[in-house]
């Protein structure tokens, strides 16, 4: 049963991977050029829209090309043909004495007619199969060229079955069965035989179809039943605290004042800048960043570069930082915990405890660090504290939301 923080990411998650999805319906046309421009790869729609697919049915996927086809290709049947042969000089086989006889008598005394046989596997059903296995074999190829599947994590699995689907169509019977672009006679033939392996073909045609839909909300579901499975639980949980803490802040600003805020927003992707941006005509602004380094260094990574040689980063896995007109930036970090523990919350309290001092010239407001959590915090935030914890069912406290907010 899904919790709800996941019901939430998945109804919220998909629009927040195109820009502006959540006021306009973007297009696809304009989801590719932003795409692009953000990443440099001109299929990235494509091979997003590809991950979410194969994400969101592995379980199909392991059960067509292990099981089922298997099955249909050791049991697979033709149709027998006869059909005449011409032979020159002599012949071999079964000699079809009244075409022969024809031939002579037309002056061709050297020619002689055989019958032969042959099995043909173009029954609609199995171009159905033998089409929508190669588009497969296409799409992950595509995706295993770009990295996006690999011999370890979620995708772990992915390449075997890439490679099983393709010795059965190049090693086997498969391989018989005439290429045709499948209409919706084949569909009704799969959909009308009873082997699962033409079911799930036929299945797996409509999802390869739907990567080239033109319409946004078609897309969005595509995303929304697959984008967030390669994801760890922990990391779901935390776009979710950042998707939520956005939407917070969003309302808010719109709230008290409507109009004068513009929101830009980028994908969750490496190298990016900050999550999301709120602006304002006169300058002011706030950012959200994720899981990124963004304030200097303090204390704690100065004695761990001098003492211990560790030159890296700490991450909060939110930053916010304000700025108001005509003030100085001030920051607020969020760290994240996906667990009901109290062990691992009191690691994670005592975490953003070591932010408040890492990063104390730049929180300068209140609250100066937060944590959020999966599982349940007894007590309110209080006001008299620098650090505070929430949990799911309270993010974002409008206190909370007053305080990150104040003097703009």
């Amino acid at each position: 049963m899904s919790t709800p923080w996941e019901e939430f990411l998945r109804e919220h998650f998909p629009g927040y991977l195109l820009p502006h999805s959540h006021r306009a319906r973007i297009g696809v046309d304009e989801a590719t050029r932003f795409l692009e421009r953000l990443t440099g790869e001109p299929r990235a729609l494509s091979r997003l829209l590809g991950t979410s697919l194969l994400a969101g049915h592995l379980e199909e996927l392991r059960r067509f090309a292990l099981d089922s086809l298997p099955r249909l290709v050791r049991e697979l049947t033709g149709r027998t043909e006869v059909y005449p042969k011409t032979w020159e000089g002599g012949f071999q086989g079964r000699l079809d004495v009244r075409g022969t006889l024809l031939r002579h008598l037309a002056g061709e005394e050297t020619r002689f007619i055989t019958r032969a046989r042959r099995r043909r596997f173009d029954l609609p059903e199995q171009i159905l199969v033998r089409m929508t296995v190669q588009r497969l074999l296409g799409l992950l190829a595509e995706l295993r060229l770009a990295g996006v599947t690999a011999h370890h994590g979620w995708s772990a699995e992915v390449q075997a079955y890439e490679g099983q689907l393709e010795h059965l169509l190049k090693s086997t019977v498969l391989r018989e069965v005439p290429e045709e672009r499948p209409g919706a006679f084949h569909l009704r033939a799969a959909e009308l035989a009873r082997h699962d392996a033409y079911h799930l073909a036929r299945d797996w045609h409509l999802y390869l179809e739907a990567l080239n839909a033109r319409d946004p909300e078609q897309l969005a579901r595509l995303l929304a039943e697959g984008a967030l499975v390669p994801l760890k639980d922990y990391t779901r949980f935390e776009l979710a605290v950042a998707i939520q803490l956005m939407r917070a802040l969003e309302a808010r600003l719109e709230r008290v004042q409507p109009g004068r805020w513009t929101l830009r927003r980028t994908l969750v992707v490496p190298d990016r800048d900050e999550l999301a941006e709120f602006r304002r005509e006169d300058g002011a602004w706030v950012r959200l960043f994720y899981n990124q380094a963004i304030l200097a260094s303090g204390a704690a990574e100065a004695g761990a570069r001098h003492y211990l040689n560790q030159g890296g980063r700490m991450r909060p896995d939110l930053t916010l930082l304000v700025h108001p007109p005509g003030g100085p930036e001030r920051a607020t970090v969020v760290e994240i915990k996906h667990s009901s523990n109290p062990e691992t919350l009191l690691a994670g309290y005592k975490e953003a405890q070591l932010y408040r001092w890492e990063y104390a010239e730049r929180l300068t407001g209140w609250p100066k660090a937060v944590l959020v959590s999966s599982g349940p915090i007894e007590r309110p935030p209080q006001r008299s504290d620098d650090v505070i914890a929430v949990d799911w069912a309270h993010w974002v406290p409008e206190e909370v939301l007053e305080g990150l907010l104040a003097g703009l």
